[in-house]
């Protein structure tokens, strides 16, 4: 009788587990166990899902433009090529970029070719029009300035 009742407990909580993992309810005598699955949120980008990043910025005045070429870490930052230019010849830059997809991002680079020099690091919030307001600052350097960053979709 008591195998028996080992048998019968165990096809229960294989019911129940399946009847949770597939998103019913199980029910025992003093004991109710249910999932509840909430709606995904459409407008937050997954992080891991995008590959880019664009965005301007301004040094000494100049306004100019700013990619990123972007490869998920697991550990939920990105490897970044940063791409940029300077009175038309081209600023290249790769380090690392961080964001919650929500309301921070931040990163860093470094020089990796065209007349790009030195390093830099930047930090913002997104503000709800889904634009990020940043401070960028060179790395060991007194030059500074600003940049946006758009929220990637």
């Amino acid at each position: 009788m008591k195998k028996m009742k080992a048998l019968t407990n165990r096809t229960i909580v294989v019911r129940c587990f399946s009847a949770v993992l597939l998103g019913g309810a199980c029910l025992l005598p003093g004991l109710a166990v249910s999932t509840v699955f909430a709606a995904p949120d459409k407008t937050a980008v997954k992080s891991g899902a995008i590959s880019s990043i664009k965005g301007t910025c301004d040094f000494k005045g100049r306004e100019s433009t700013w990619t990123a070429k972007l490869t998920a870490k697991a550990d939920g930052s990105y490897d970044a090529v940063y791409v940029s230019s300077w009175s038309g010849a081209p600023l290249n830059y790769v380090g690392t970029l961080k964001t919650d997809m929500k309301t921070e991002i931040g990163g860093a680079g470094k020089a990796s070719g065209g007349r790009a020099n030195g390093a830099f690091e930047f930090s913002g919030k997104y503000g709800t029009n889904g634009i990020a307001q940043c401070t960028y600052k060179e790395v060991g350097g007194r030059r500074s300035g600003t940049m946006t960053a758009e929220m990637p979709k």
